[in-house]
């Protein structure tokens, strides 16, 4: 008896643990990055202006209240955005003009992704935009939101973004 409790608190303990810590590696609110990342809609060519289509990717360990945050946010502002798993990004992809991945979600899988099918990439995590995986994500410098743009890696998803590199 004891020892069912012991597990029951750990596992709660750790799910507490690793939600603070992704939501330290996401250092901007789901909602503000939604908000800046249509803006920088706006500086891509290949996106069309009206009806921007989202996929969020997500994973078997991405929290389903972070997908619905994250699909929420986005639907809010008039983009319309669905939420599929990796191993569906060959349907559910279709007609998509950004991918986001989500905490959890198949990184490999979505830059493989949108390489091939000419999709822009984005997440909330800085350094997968610095690291060449997604092409834009966004940080916090001097306290407010700051876009973090792979230039590379839009070379490598075919976005027409020149006007994007004055945002860096």
């Amino acid at each position: 008896m004891m020892t069912l409790r012991f597990f029951a608190v750990c596992s709660v303990a750790l799910m507490i643990i690793a939600q603070a810590l992704q939501a330290q590696d996401m250092p901007v609110p789901v909602p503000v990055q939604a908000r800046f990342f249509r803006k920088v809609f706006i500086y891509d060519k290949t996106i069309p202006k009206d009806g921007v289509k989202l996929l969020v990717v997500v994973g078997d360990a991405t929290p389903a209240d972070m997908k619905d945050e994250i699909v929420d946010a986005f639907n809010s502002i008039g983009i319309k955005a669905s939420a599929a798993k990796a191993p569906q990004l060959a349907t559910a992809g279709v007609g998509m003009n950004v991918i986001y991945i989500a905490p959890g979600g198949d990184l490999r899988a979505v830059k493989e992704f949108c390489k091939t099918n000419g999709i822009l990439s984005i997440s909330g995590f800085p350094n997968q935009a610095r690291n060449g995986d997604v092409s834009i994500s966004m940080d916090v410098v001097n306290e407010a939101p700051k876009i973090i743009i792979n230039p590379d890696r839009l070379k490598l998803e075919k976005q027409d973004a020149a006007e994007l590199m004055r945002l860096r």
